[in-house]
């Protein structure tokens, strides 16, 4: 019991102190805290991510999100060029079906869109200041739908079980609805 223990709390370190990486799975809703959202840091933490869907106006899809203050007239949160990249390409959200996309970027209620692309950023060596990325916002409210699922580990294949809830017109009875 010991060993376990101690091997959980060296994992809780290591996991706190390792440079995060983008992960493949979407990150949580992000902290309300300035500067760069970052992807869970371990397989641990990639199966505890929430599983976040939303609809916009328009189709944002390829634009970077941002988060915003409560007031909307400051940048909480945003990504460092390199967390829109991974092995696989860009962690542009995954399309669902009826307009529903899979956020990968810590997409919230306090959401907004810079009128630069995923390609573009992620080509940046750091973000812009943030008085360029506030002028670059091309909606400050574009989410029609957004819903929390839940866990990661609860899905076994979590974009085909989503799919399967659109279709069928039951996204509500796994989901909760934030907006």
């Amino acid at each position: 019991m010991k060993q376990v223990l101690i091997v959980s709390a060296l994992l809780l370190i290591g996991g706190c102190c390792a440079k995060k990486k983008a992960a493949e799975v979407p990150p949580p809703p992000p902290s309300s805290q300035t500067g760069a959202q970052n992807a869970p840091a371990s397989p641990d933490m990639a199966r505890t991510a929430r599983v976040v869907l939303y609809r916009t106006r328009t189709d944002l899809r390829d634009h970077v999100p941002v988060m915003l203050a409560d007031d909307g007239k400051s940048i909480l949160s945003y990504p460092a060029p390199t967390d829109l990249r991974t092995a696989h390409g860009l962690t542009t959200p995954v399309e669902l079906g009826q307009g529903w996309l899979l956020d990968r970027r810590g997409v919230g209620l306090n959401t907004a869109f810079l009128g630069m692309t995923y390609a573009d950023y992620a080509a940046m060596k750091e973000p812009p200041p943030l008085a360029d990325m506030l002028a670059d916002i091309i909606d400050r409210d574009p989410i029609t739908d957004l819903c929390d699922c839940g866990p990661r580990s609860s899905f076994g294949d979590p974009i085909r079980e989503l799919q399967e809830l659109i279709h069928s017109g039951t996204l509500d009875t796994r989901c909760k609805r934030l907006k």
